[in-house]
């Protein structure tokens, strides 16, 4: 993930924050890595210190109203094409689910336990853990709403998916 998130960071020239909990930092499981090369390049957007590329010093200070709403609108633009392109999600046995357990980090691994538990008993349970956190996979809750009773949100904090889940 982490070399995903800087080419969606290069993408979307935007900050991309990958979290981990605590827990799968400790964790010592086999692990496989893989490298990719990337050739060395200047973004046509990059500031080299040339006079060819000083046009493109940014400046987020917009002081006519016409110049700050046509920023606006290439912000919501962008976003708007990250909603689209990038969301992430895992789903484990949704497709009969009539409960979806949905959490992220060490919760996710534990609702799989759960949820092939759950199974074990006879009922449908499955897992939606949503890998972006923005764009949020909002598509995937709308659709397994259409068949699930329930959605539990699961976390390790104090809540901050569970409005997002709802919202969704």
């Amino acid at each position: 993930m982490t070399a995903l998130a800087f080419e969606l960071a290069d993408r979307y020239r935007n900050p991309v924050v990958l979290l981990a909990d605590g827990f799968i930092g400790q964790m010592m499981e086999p692990v496989e890595f893989s490298q990719t090369a990337i050739a060395p390049r200047l973004p046509e957007w990059a500031v080299a210190g040339t006079e060819a590329t000083h046009g493109n010093l940014i400046s987020s200070l917009h002081m006519d109203s016409d110049s700050l709403e046509a920023h606006q609108h290439h912000l919501e633009s962008k976003y708007r094409r990250a909603q689209e392109c990038e969301v992430l999600a895992e789903e484990w046995r949704t497709e009969d689910a009539e409960i979806v357990l949905t959490g992220y980090g060490i919760v996710a691994r534990i609702l799989k336990a759960v949820a092939a538990e759950a199974r074990e008993l006879g009922l449908k349970v499955g897992v939606l853990r949503p890998i972006t956190l923005f764009p949020f996979p909002t598509k995937h809750f709308q659709r397994l709403a259409k068949s699930a009773q329930v959605f539990v949100v699961v976390e390790m904090s104090n809540g901050q998916m569970l409005e997002d889940v709802r919202l969704a």
